[in-house]
């Protein structure tokens, strides 16, 4: 057998020159510029061309559904918004100069009284105080009292409602004006679990004839959302600006609500324990009645069972009684019927002795009258 072995065609091949691998000795830096590490980086910031900072940072964006980026709605935050809850007074009282037809129907003279609803509004001049701060329209002004006594009042309205479900770090309401921030109301919990039971309860529900929209809510940290310029009085762009106008709450009336929020639910734990000691306390007197019945059961039982065996032993007796006195009179009978035979069997033995003797006798009489 003869095998011919072919072979193939050179083929030139071309030699890729790959670098060499690192030695034993050769140091690697641990914090190398990775894409991950890059991404880590940049998220959140204007360097991020996917997520968008604005929503990360305040949780809204002027462009709202049509932005270019992504907004990641988170799925569990210690921190909720409720969406447009709180009634601006600039933006109502545009609304109303709307409504009637004006600005506020009249000159600079125009006082309270041209107003039926309380509020002063004025043409040809701005507002002060933090409202003017907040851009405020150049045709319109409201009565800043009233405006910070309704403030205040929505505000602890508010920290009432939302300390019922756990400790509130903190709760700020937008004093913005845009669309996508204006009355905005944010709250953190110190606990996400809180967190999540204030938006499946409050969801849906109404305050002030609006319905309240809440959704969990990306800021974490307020100091970055907020606006510092806001904060020192020199914010440029007013009440448009993008980023968070907190409106300043006194700490005395966030301490004092702080305080009642905790004794409401000290009070309610307290009620919540008592009911709980009733219950149990029912709980138990139902256990001893129970057992107290079933106690009664068996010795119903027990009764039951003892009467059960006292009539057939009673039964038992009077059948025994019976069978004894079936077997006495049987026996009185037989006796008696004994005592018979022998009385008519002596009665006949005499009857018999008695005539024999009386034949003899005249037998004897007549052998002595033939002799």
């Amino acid at each position: 057998v003869q095998y011919h072995y072919y072979s193939k065609p050179h083929r030139p091949t071309t030699q890729i020159q790959l670098p060499p691998l690192p030695s034993k000795h050769t140091c690697i830096p641990p914090h190398s510029n990775t894409m991950a590490q890059r991404l880590a980086r940049i998220h959140g910031t204007e360097e991020d061309k996917v997520n968008c900072p604005f929503y990360f940072k305040i949780g809204a964006c002027r462009h709202g559904d049509r932005c270019s980026r992504i907004h990641h709605r988170p799925a569990f935050s210690p921190t909720i918004v409720i969406k447009h809850i709180y009634r601006h007074p600039i933006r109502e009282a545009e609304l109303r100069a709307l409504a009637t037809g004006g600005a506020g129907g009249g000159g600079p003279n125009n006082n309270s009284s041209s107003n039926p609803t309380g509020n002063l509004v004025l043409t040809g001049q701005t507002s002060s105080g933090n409202s003017g701060a907040s851009g405020s329209s150049p045709m319109v002004r409201i009565d800043d009292d009233k405006a910070l006594e309704d403030f205040l009042q929505f505000f602890e309205n508010m920290y009432e409602e939302l300390a019922k479900f756990g400790r509130i770090e903190s709760l700020s309401v937008c004093d913005n004006l845009g669309d996508h921030m204006i009355g905005h109301v944010y709250c953190k919990f110190e606990d996400e679990e809180d967190a999540a039971d204030a938006l499946n309860i409050m969801n849906g529900r109404y305050y002030d004839g609006r319905k309240m929209e809440v959704e969990f809510s990306p800021v974490t940290d307020f100091r970055e959302a907020r606006c510092r310029d806001f904060d020192e009085d020199t914010c440029a762009r007013g009440g448009f600006c993008n980023f968070m106008h907190i409106t300043p709450v006194p700490m005395c009336l966030v301490r004092n609500l702080q305080e009642e929020a905790d004794y409401e639910k000290k009070k309610e734990e307290d009620r919540r324990r008592e009911r709980e000691r009733e219950s149990s306390s029912s709980i138990r007197r139902k256990k001893r009645k129970s057992g107290h019945r079933e106690r009664e059961g068996h010795s119903r039982e027990r009764d039951r069972d003892r009467d059960g065996h006292s009539r057939d032993r009673d039964r038992r007796n009077r059948k025994e009684r019976k069978r004894s006195r079936r077997d006495r009179s049987y026996s009185s009978s037989r006796s008696r019927s004994r005592s018979r035979s022998r009385s008519r069997s002596r009665s006949r033995s005499r009857s018999a002795s008695r005539s024999g003797s009386h034949g003899r006798s005249e037998s004897s009489r007549r052998e002595d009258v033939k002799a």
